[in-house]
Parts: C-alpha cells; sequence; structure tokens
C-alpha cells in the first residue's frame, strides 16, 4: 500500500511540474496590412500555465529581434495570453523609443500537430504607451515542418528541377537556416545584459579549413592573424557601457566563406552567433550595458 501511493504520488508530481516545449513560425502584419508582413518565430515553455520563453522578429532580416517573452495559458478555456518584455539582441540601430513589442491574447490548443495561433495584437512600448497595433498568423513548427516535407518530397521527385535546384530551394533547409542567427558584412548585433562580466568565445563548429581573423575590442587589436579553430578562445569582458567587438576576415579558408561561432555568455542568457564573411569583410557584436 505505501509503494502504491509513493508511486502515485510520484506520478502526480510528475505532471504537476512538468513543461512541456512549443514553437510557432508565421509572421505579424502592421495594422493587420499585407504589405507589411514580417516573420515571426515564438518558442515558449508551459508549466502550470505559465509560459517563458522568447520571439525571433524578421528571422534572418537586417532587422531581426530576439525578446524575451512571458504570459499565461489556461487549460480549460484555451485562452493564451503572452507578452515582449525585454530586447535580448537585435540588428537595428538602438534608439529607446522605437521598439514595439507585441502584447496578445488568443484561443490556441497548445499540441504539437494542426496547432494554430491567429488573431489582434496590441504594440506597446516598454513605459506601456501605445505603437503599432496589428495581427498574428502562427502554425505549430511540427504540422509546418510536415507541410514542408511534404512539398520537399515532390520537389526531390520532380524530373523538371536540376538536382543543384532541388538542393538549394529544399524548403526544410530553408527554414532550418533561418533559425541560425547570421551577421554579415557590414551588420552589427547589438546584445543587452545585466551583468557586469560577460565573456564571448570564437571557435569553429564545423570542418577547420584555416578562417584567419582579426578581433578588435573598441578598436583595439587583441587578435591578430587569428586562426579558427574547434578549441574555444574565451576572452572575458567588463561590461561598463557599450563594448563593441569588430570581426574582420583576413581570409577565406579552404571553404569560402570565413565562418566563425561566435557566443556571448553573461550570468542568464546565451546568445549565439556565425559571423559568414568574404576576405576584408567585417560585422561587429556590441555588447551593451542595460539600466537597472
Amino acid at each position: 500500500m505505501k509503494a502504491i501511493l509513493t508511486i502515485t504520488f510520484f506520478m502526480i508530481s510528475l505532471t504537476f511540474f512538468s513543461q512541456e516545449k512549443y514553437e510557432y513560425l508565421g509572421a505579424v502584419k502592421l495594422n493587420g496590412n499585407a504589405k507589411t508582413v514580417i516573420s515571426y518565430r515564438l518558442v515558449f515553455t508551459e508549466k502550470g500555465g505559465k509560459l517563458n520563453g522568447y520571439s525571433v522578429t524578421d528571422l534572418g532580416g537586417a532587422h531581426e529581434t530576439k525578446n524575451k517573452v512571458s504570459g499565461t495559458y489556461n487549460a480549460k478555456t484555451k485562452e493564451i495570453t503572452f507578452r515582449e518584455e525585454d530586447i535580448l539582441y537585435t540588428k537595428s540601430p538602438v534608439s529607446n523609443d522605437m521598439f514595439c513589442f507585441i502584447n496578445f491574447t488568443g484561443k490556441v490548443k497548445l499540441v504539437t500537430e494542426k496547432s494554430l495561433m491567429e488573431g489582434s495584437f496590441k504594440g506597446l512600448y516598454k513605459n506601456n504607451t501605445k505603437c503599432i497595433d496589428g495581427t498574428l498568423t502562427l502554425i505549430g513548427s511540427a504540422a509546418l515542418y510536415k507541410i514542408l516535407g511534404k512539398v520537399n518530397k515532390k520537389l526531390q521527385k520532380s524530373n523538371k528541377v536540376d538536382a543543384a535546384v532541388k538542393q538549394k530551394a529544399n524548403p526544410v533547409s530553408l527554414l532550418d537556416s533561418l533559425k541560425v542567427n547570421n551577421i554579415i558584412k557590414g551588420q552589427n548585433l547589438n546584445v543587452f545584459t545585466s551583468s557586469a562580466q560577460v565573456s564571448l568565445e570564437i571557435w569553429d563548429n564545423g570542418k577547420e579549413d584555416g578562417d584567419l581573423i582579426d578581433v578588435y575590442q573598441d578598436n583595439v587589436l587583441i587578435l591578430s592573424n587569428y586562426k579558427v579553430t574547434i578549441a574555444k578562445k574565451i576572452i572575458p569582458v567588463t561590461v561598463k557601457s557599450t563594448t563593441v567587438f569588430k570581426i574582420v576576415a583576413v581570409n577565406e579558408g579552404i571553404l569560402p566563406p570565413n565562418t566563425a561561432m561566435l557566443k556571448v555568455l553573461d550570468n542568464e542568457h546565451v546568445f549565439e552567433v556565425v559571423s559568414s564573411l568574404k576576405k576584408g569583410e567585417e560585422t561587429s557584436i556590441t555588447i551593451i550595458k542595460k539600466n537597472e
């Protein structure tokens, strides 16, 4: 009897404390205008009716922005609410009054397949004053991948499409590529942190091919002709207000372009980005200390 009670309590505990992870992909329309469609990704965990996660706007675009998201979910009424509440990183120029956060309330059935989330949202600045409203239409990633898998299957079977085109046009691979945060020539990634101490890690997460880079910290050359390898180079950083790292491609190695995995770590978050450059091109990461 004691053993049965123990097992029962254990199962109840697992149910109560377990959390599910969900991913939705789709787009938002500003003011509901089809001409202002922006790609959107929402990833969150649900535990005891509370949601925590992040959103990414303009996936792979020049203004890609990642925001912290929190909210609630009522399993009985199927009502979900979430709001973007803090910027984690952005490729856009930084301005205190330019970031409009999505606040959404709607109905959704949280399941792994055939899960659709759509409706109107309110746009609010961080001080809760109104900015741009709009609509969002998101589909559960499992369902989306299933649809794209069928499309790709037909594409690969087609005799009218060249093999090279088939490989480049694979919709599943294209979607996966949008989830990778890349920075290219002339782009700057602004990373926001509350930590006074952070670190920058640099390494090659693929095949070593002799890529060489120069790394500048606040315009001071700290790594010259550095060979990017699978071994991580760790650079400790003390952030007082802003710190800028500039990465310059010295060559393109055996397998162009010049690529390096860059990771910024603070006390709360991990930010990963891949630099992709031709010889002589440069990109940068700006670490910004948030005001508490």
